[in-house]
């Protein structure tokens, strides 16, 4: 937090000197960025579960994060040469509208990543502070990042990555190390336990494939590409930290693993990861306590940066009312908005899981079709009219609970087919 307060920004009076620092970064910086960005205390809490329920099948997780990566590292030139910071910006073209509507979806997708990030703090800090109210074990350190990170937007951001991946490393993955080190368990689940683990169901093997599609198309990646000061720092960097990113979350998966293995029983399988150090170090485990406090804001500022700058970039600037602010007040207006909305959405729904992966499928269902059509170099207005009857349909299909499966399959891929037919129909009426 005190990193976070030393790194202000004098220059961001601008939305994009507040959201990006371009060609300024080496590949280090970068890599601890997209680590710390992409774990969070959301997939700390969420590794450590589903490890305690499905075992090694959270491999899922981290093999799409980095094919996930790996595409992006194919289109390092296209992030970097393309002057828009938000999603928006990067496929709306000049449509006004398309790029309002593509500015909405991203900000409902921010504001539920970053409410997930606030359960996550209720659940990794109850087991040891079961006395003090849930709402101020949220309130207190969330207000705290909100107001670093008004002061130094990205640059605040970006300091604390490095110091909050150390802190991960040293006081989650040296513990972990340890205790595999020195516990050898006799345990063999085929002969005396077989039914330990269930098999992971497909739907959400799949849902948890969703960073194969959506880091490509991430704001975040957008603006860690153009931050970097080269193609090349940028390509390493990128990669350097899906491998951060790996380590960490597979460590996690051991977590709930071992926890099930020793037969631990818990009431809320999300509170596998604060339970594991609970049990296994009485002492000393506050310490991975704080490392996932550390990963919870590294995602939940990078999250409230990229929420303010949709917000303020693709909402609030575009409307006729707000239009002459100065863009530092509309960053301040952005910031309460966002923080105000994801806090309500994170008291309602207090589940971390189905935050996130909600989050993730509205995101690929709605974005991967218009990337798909800006690729196909369709008209803004078509894009938009085609978007919305996708968006329509999907929204009857849950209303009235009608069984598709896999979603994270057969949305994108719905909307996808819609926009390839508008386009040659047009052809064809042409």
């Amino acid at each position: 937090l005190i990193v976070g307060f030393l790194a202000k920004n004098k220059k961001a009076k601008t939305i994009d000197s507040f959201s990006t620092s371009r060609n300024s970064l080496n590949w280090f910086v970068t890599s601890a960025g997209v680590s710390m960005t992409f774990v969070g205390g959301a997939a700390l809490i969420n590794m450590a579960t589903l490890g305690y329920s499905f075992g090694w099948y959270t491999f899922v997780d981290p093999i799409a994060v980095i094919i996930g990566i790996l595409i992006s590292v194919f289109f390092i030139r296209k992030y970097r040469n393309d002057k828009g910071v938000t999603m928006s910006q990067l496929l709306s073209s000049e449509n006004k509208i398309l790029s309002i509507y593509i500015g909405l979806v991203s900000t409902i997708i921010f504001l539920l990543i970053i409410s997930a990030q606030f359960v996550a703090f209720s659940k990794l800090l109850i087991p040891y502070f079961p006395s003090i109210n849930p709402m101020l074990l949220i309130l207190i350190p969330s207000i705290i990042i909100l107001l670093y990170v008004f002061l130094g937007g990205f640059s605040a951001v970006t300091n604390t990555d490095v110091l909050q991946m150390f802190f991960i490393f040293i006081f989650l993955l040296v513990p972990v190390g340890y205790f595999i080190a020195t516990n050898k368990f006799d345990y063999q689940p085929t002969t005396s336990n077989p039914n330990l683990f269930s098999p992971m169901p497909t739907e959400l093997m799949i849902l948890l494939s969703i960073p194969l599609l959506f880091i490509p198309t991430s704001q975040d990646i957008n603006i860690r590409a153009k931050s970097a000061k080269t193609d090349r720092q940028a390509r390493i960097g990128l990669m350097v930290g899906a491998m951060y990113y790996s380590v960490i979350v597979i460590a996690c998966s051991y977590i709930g693993i071992t926890l099930a293995q020793q037969g631990v029983k818990m009431v809320d399988s999300e509170q596998a990861f604060p339970m594991f150090f609970k049990h296994f170090f009485p002492t000393i485990g506050i310490f991975a306590i704080l490392a996932g406090m550390a990963a919870i804001w590294s995602t939940l500022d990078t999250y409230l940066v990229n929420g303010i700058t949709s917000v303020s970039q693709d909402l609030l600037k575009k409307s006729s009312f707000f239009e002459k602010f100065e863009e530092r007040k509309l960053i301040l207006i952005s910031g309460f908005i966002v923080f105000g909305l994801s806090m309500l959405v994170g008291i309602y729904f207090n589940h971390v899981l189905s935050l996130t992966l909600t989050a993730l499928l509205i995101y690929i269902s709605v974005i991967i079709p218009i990337a798909f059509a800006r690729w196909l170099n369709m008209n803004g207005n078509t894009i938009l009219i085609i978007s919305l009857l996708t968006v329509s349909a999907i929204i009857i299909i849950e209303i009235l609970k009608i069984k598709i499966d896999p979603k994270a399959i057969i949305y994108p891929l719905f909307g996808s087919v819609l926009m390839l037919i508008g386009k040659y129909a047009i052809k064809i009426n042409k």
